[in-house]
């Protein structure tokens, strides 16, 4: 059985300068997807976010020099924004290497209060790893466990710095 991550994310998510991308297609053949809840606004969230950007840009480039050998491995991280005015959104999503919920759909399509909802969000930066495939729920303590999911170099700090 599939998930049909539009009815989770929306129908298109932002990459870069602001490219938009059809969730369905990216999506497809993921082994984790990655629901990244944070803020510009949040410390914690500050300092985790590159951490968790590093470790995604490794494992991207882990995948690219084994000649896409690990692509039964590959993860995609989608930023949730709690972010309530968009050049906070903008300027925070610029810092990131991933994919995210354009910042309309979180307000108009109530994405960020659902997935919030759905997934028991209470506090940031919080990271839930689901199966790519059928959208369980893998865990919800991700931001202390990315580590074991991405392949590649990319330092990994003790607990005690990234809360």
């Amino acid at each position: 059985m599939s998930c049909n991550f539009e009815e989770l994310v929306g129908p298109t998510l932002l990459i870069g300068e602001g490219q938009e991308v059809y969730t369905k297609d990216l999506l497809k053949d993921k082994k984790y997807v990655m629901l990244y809840f944070s803020a510009q606004w949040c410390p914690p969230c500050r300092r985790f976010t590159p951490l968790l950007s590093e470790a995604y840009t490794a494992h991207k480039q882990y995948i690219q020099d084994n000649n896409n050998a690990a692509t039964e491995e590959d993860i995609e991280v989608i930023f949730v924004s709690l972010d309530s005015v968009q050049t906070d959104f903008d300027t925070y999503r610029s810092k990131m290497p991933f994919y995210s919920v354009p910042f309309a759909n979180l307000w108009l399509l109530h994405i960020k209060d659902k997935l919030s909802s759905r997934y028991g969000v209470r506090s940031i930066p919080t990271l839930v790893i689901l199966n790519g495939q059928d959208g369980s729920v893998i865990t919800k303590n991700g931001k202390g466990e990315y580590a074991t999911y991405f392949k590649g170099e990319y330092e990994v700090p003790s607990s005690c710095c990234i809360s």
